[in-house]
C-alpha cells in the first residue's frame, strides 16, 4: 500500500504500488501457506492468479521449499454471487481451487474446481462457517489478499492473527482506495490496536508485521 494508507486508486488500478522485490516477498508467505483466501470481487478487479510463481526462487528460496515436496497452497475464492467462470484466467492455472458459493451454478468445471456451498449471512457467505470449514479440513494456514471490504469485515470480527503489509514510499491521495472499510464510528478509544512484530525494508519499501492486541469484536 502506499505510505498514506491506500491499495489501489479509485479506478481501482493497482499495478504496481509496491516494488517487484515487495511482490517476491509474498511469494514466499504464500508459498508457506495452505490456503490462499480472497474473493471474487479481487479476482475480477486485478485479474489475480493466487498462485505460488515457484520458477521466480532464488536458491535459498528452493532450499526451504523443495520441488520433490511442495504442494501449492489451495485457491479459496468467496464468490457469493457466481462471478467467476471457466474462463477467467485463474481456472486455467494448475492447483486445486474452491469456489465459496450460496449455490451450484451450471458450468462444467476442470477437475480441479470445486464448488462448495456455505450458509448465508445478509446475502453473503458466512465467514465463521467458512473458517469452521477451514478448520474440520486441518488447515491452520490461511494467507489472505483481499480489498478493503472483506479485510475490514476480518479485522472488525477479531479473525486475523497476524497483519503483514507492504507500503510503498507513495501518496495516492483521498480518493484513493483504503486498506480496509471498518463499517462503523469509532471512537478513538475504540481503535483496533496493534503490536509491531517485525519492520524491514523490502527493496524501496517496507514490511510491517503486525499482531493484534485484545480488541473489541465492533458490530
Amino acid at each position: 500500500m502506499s505510505i498514506d494508507g491506500r491499495i489501489a486508486m479509485k479506478t481501482g488500478e493497482s499495478k504496481w504500488i509496491t516494488s517487484k522485490y515487495a511482490r517476491q516477498d509474498v511469494q514466499k508467505f504464500r508459498a508457506k501457506s495452505s490456503v490462499i483466501l480472497s474473493s471474487s470481487s479481487t479476482i475480477l478487479t486485478d485479474n489475480s492468479l493466487l498462485n505460488v510463481r515457484y520458477k521466480e526462487f532464488d536458491k535459498h528460496t528452493l532450499s526451504i521449499f523443495p520441488k520433490k515436496i511442495f504442494q501449492h497452497p489451495i485457491r479459496v475464492i468467496i464468490d457469493s454471487q457466481n462471478r467467476i467462470t471457466p474462463l477467467h484466467k485463474i481456472i486455467q492455472t494448475q492447483g486445486k481451487i474452491w469456489l465459496i458459493r450460496l449455490k451450484y451454478d451450471q458450468y462444467l468445471w476442470p477437475k480441479h474446481i470445486t464448488q462448495i456451498l456455505r450458509k448465508e449471512h445478509d446475502k453473503q457467505i458466512n465467514m465463521l462457517s467458512l473458517l469452521k470449514l477451514l478448520g474440520k479440513s486441518q488447515i491452520n494456514n490461511v494467507w489472505i489478499e483481499a480489498g478493503s471490504s472483506l479485510s475490514g469485515f476480518l479485522l472488525n470480527q477479531n479473525l486475523i492473527d497476524e497483519l503483514i503489509i507492504y507500503i510503498a514510499p507513495k501518496m495516492l491521495g483521498h480518493e484513493a482506495k483504503p486498506l480496509c472499510i471498518l463499517y462503523n464510528k469509532l471512537k478513538l478509544i475504540d481503535s483496533l490496536e496493534f503490536n509491531f512484530q517485525d519492520i524491514c525494508q523490502i527493496g524501496p519499501d517496507i514490511r510491517l508485521i503486525l499482531s493484534p492486541k485484545k480488541n473489541k469484536t465492533i458490530i
